[in-house]
């Protein structure tokens, strides 16, 4: 579709241009000097007349584009205020990016842009840097995420609203950079180390606007110390820790607008049931080899606003206890690749509001105990309008 789908004659003003799969191309006489917001959807568009006949772009989004470097041209298009080059092949930016000085929002989700030139710590127009894509490689059942280096400086960004994710590997300058950036909603942080916790903490006590963290550590036995954070964003409706914790840091549990909650690799040795199930506002929970204990319990009256529950590879856990009166709005619940669980959760017959079940990669002998008529468990969850059962090979 070409300016909504008719064909436009070259001096006529049009101000808004989308391109999408089935699209035509845009013909070389065709130079809408007036266009201001140009979106392209497609992955075969040519662009080979380039963009030099759209001075006045604001907003340039270009997924998918078949770019493997950076169109130098670009940078000459000094109105812009949105640059999206999402899942392209372009690997690095200019230094002279500097020139888009009214940039507020630049997009590379899902590219393989892996570094930030110098040049962006001028742009302080800059609201939004999104930054990341997921990859299956050594993973079964999660993503794992990839990121970007950030340059020295990048605390001078200080409208930034909106930062991920950024790799800071052996960079501790960094880490406490970020610090600065006291406008952040939105903030995801990669391969952390383990010594770098005190440095993590500082910066996490002063993004007082915070209502989103996504922290992963390099490796996921190094342990990240959170407990020495005093005074923790109070917005925060959304955390990722994948990590190591030997414990879980105490302030979470006093967060009263947190509603999502995922902790992978966090080894924890108490039940986090126990530690979690009076957040008020909590809808969304998801343990990934997160306990390595038997046994979770949830008292009556706990989780008052859970809807999703995941329980995933919980290699130790044998028994879920669920009392009657928690989880009264629970949808979902996931268990995956709990190897020595030996039946569904007891107290799931009085979740009256679960809707789903999925177990995945779970094995024979719990799959067994809920079968239809012959299953001893099957009692339990017949009220459930789906159970999905998954494994390595589909189904």
């Amino acid at each position: 579709m070409i300016a909504n789908g008719t064909r436009r004659s070259k001096n006529e003003k049009v101000r808004r241009l989308s391109i999408h799969e089935n699209s035509e191309e845009v013909q070389s006489d065709m130079r809408f000097p007036y266009l201001w917001s140009f979106l392209s959807f497609s992955s075969h568009h040519s662009f080979e007349h380039g963009f030099r006949n759209y001075k006045l772009l604001r907003v340039l989004h270009l997924d998918r584009a078949p770019f493997s470097c950076f169109p130098p041209e670009l940078v000459e298009l000094i109105h812009l205020r949105y640059l999206g080059l999402k899942r392209t092949m372009i690997r690095e930016l200019p230094e002279s990016i500097r020139k888009l000085k009214y940039l507020e929002i630049l997009d590379l989700k899902g590219s393989n842009v892996s570094s930030l030139p110098s040049g962006i710590t001028h742009l302080t127009c800059l609201c939004q840097i999104r930054n990341y894509r997921h990859s299956f490689h050594s993973a079964l059942f999660f993503p794992e995420t990839h990121g970007m280096r950030v340059p020295s400086g990048i605390g001078r960004l200080t409208s930034l609203q909106k930062l991920g994710s950024v790799e800071v590997n052996e960079d501790y300058e960094s880490v406490r950079e970020l610090g600065k950036l006291t406008q952040l909603r939105r903030l995801g942080i990669l391969k952390l180390r383990e010594e770098q916790g005190m440095d993590l903490c500082y910066t996490l006590e002063r993004l007082k606007q915070l209502t989103a963290m996504y922290l992963v550590s390099l490796n996921k036995t190094d342990v990240l110390q959170l407990d020495s954070i005093s005074s923790p964003p109070k917005l925060l409706q959304c955390i990722y820790l994948k990590c190591s914790l030997s414990a879980l840091p105490g302030w979470v549990a006093s967060l009263q607008y947190i509603s999502k909650l995922v902790l992978q690799y966090s080894n924890l040795k108490s039940d986090p049931l126990k530690a979690l199930q009076k957040l008020p506002s909590l809808v969304v929970l998801e343990l990934r080899q997160a306990y390595a204990g038997e046994e979770l319990f949830c008292d009556p009256g706990g989780f008052s606003k859970l809807k999703k529950l995941g329980l995933h590879e919980l290699e130790r856990l044998q028994r879920i206890r669920i009392a009657k009166g928690s989880m009264p709005g629970l949808e979902r619940l996931d268990i995956t690749a709990c190897t020595v669980l030996e039946t569904v959760p007891d107290g799931i017959e009085n979740l009256k509001n679960i809707e789903r079940l999925v177990l995945w990669e779970m094995p024979s002998t719990f799959i067994k105990t809920v079968e239809r008529r012959r299953g001893e468990d099957f009692w339990r969850v017949q009220h459930i309008t789906t159970i999905t059962r998954i494994y390595k090979g589909g189904g």
